[in-house]
Formats: C-alpha cells, sequence, structure tokens
C-alpha cells in the first residue's frame, strides 16, 4: 500500500517545490527589506533570477534606487540613484558560461563624497532608498522581444538610528 502512495505523494511535493521556485524567481533575498546598511560598507547581495525548465534569464542591472520614478514618460531626469552594475547567472540553454556574475556583497556608495566629474556630494541620515533589480528574461511561450522584470526592497541609508 506504502508504494502505491509513494508516486502520487512525490508528483505532489515536485509540482508543490516547483511553485515555490517560481515564486521565488525575480527576488532579491539578501539583504532584506529596511536592512540599515551604512555608507562606504560591504552588504550582502542574492538575487534569485528567472531561471528554470523553458525559463532563461540573460542579464539583470542592480540599482540603489534614492528618487523612485514617478511615470515611464520620457525624461531629462528619470530617477536617482547608483549603479551597482550589470550582472548574469548561469542558466542553460541561455548562459551555460557567465562572463560577470554578482559578487556576493555589494559595496554602499558614500554620497557625502563627490561622485566624480561634475558629480557633487550631498548628505542623507535615516534615507528609505530601494535596492532595484531589472532583469531580461524569456520562456517557451514566446514574446515579442524579452520579458523585462523590476524587483525592489526597501533598505535604509546612514542609519543613525534603530
Amino acid at each position: 500500500m506504502l508504494s502505491n502512495l509513494a508516486t502520487p505523494l512525490l508528483l505532489l511535493l515536485c509540482y508543490v517545490l516547483s511553485i515555490v521556485q517560481a515564486q521565488s524567481a525575480g527576488t532579491i533575498t539578501a539583504p532584506v527589506a529596511n536592512t540599515t546598511i551604512a555608507p562606504g560598507s560591504a552588504f550582502n547581495f542574492t538575487y534569485n533570477i528567472h531561471a528554470d525548465y523553458c525559463t532563461s534569464s540573460y542579464a539583470y542591472s542592480v540599482y540603489l534606487v534614492t528618487d523612485p520614478p514617478s511615470s515611464m514618460a520620457p525624461s531629462g531626469q528619470f530617477m536617482n540613484g547608483y549603479f551597482f552594475g550589470r550582472y548574469d547567472a548561469a542558466n542553460y540553454p541561455a548562459v551555460p558560461n557567465p562572463k560577470n556574475p554578482a559578487p556576493a556583497q555589494l559595496t554602499m556608495p558614500d554620497f557625502s563624497k563627490p561622485q566624480g566629474g561634475f558629480g557633487g556630494s550631498q548628505t542623507c541620515s535615516n534615507c528609505t532608498f530601494h535596492l532595484m533589480v531589472m532583469e531580461d528574461w524569456d520562456n517557451c511561450e514566446g514574446t515579442v522581444g524579452r520579458y523585462i522584470s523590476l524587483a525592489s526592497i526597501p533598505v535604509v541609508y546612514n542609519a543613525t538610528t534603530s
């Protein structure tokens, strides 16, 4: 009788795990929301790409957004923030050998220091910013172009109180 239940239970387990994995795709898992991060300090970073059977991730870009965009309309100043980089992650067949994997830690910029060129500086304490990831990915259903997803979590920049 136990062997008769094993196959259906195994199939149910696989189904549940596939749902959990699909729901966690395209999410930032580190740092957690509302983590306080000091300027110049390293913090853990983990992003779960869209990758599974019949789903491919091509690349993703990571930003710290100080002012989220208010619309998608063309603008001379779309948003304020900092670009950490564009990364890829191993997933077959799209990126079997990643050329630029994300580091395990990112370093929070220090906005009190000049940003280079004509870029000035400004201080900010207890500011809620957003760590944002834009990823391009696709699946077997096909689409005109690739899917572009957006994930973000709030983080507290330069916290002076807990």
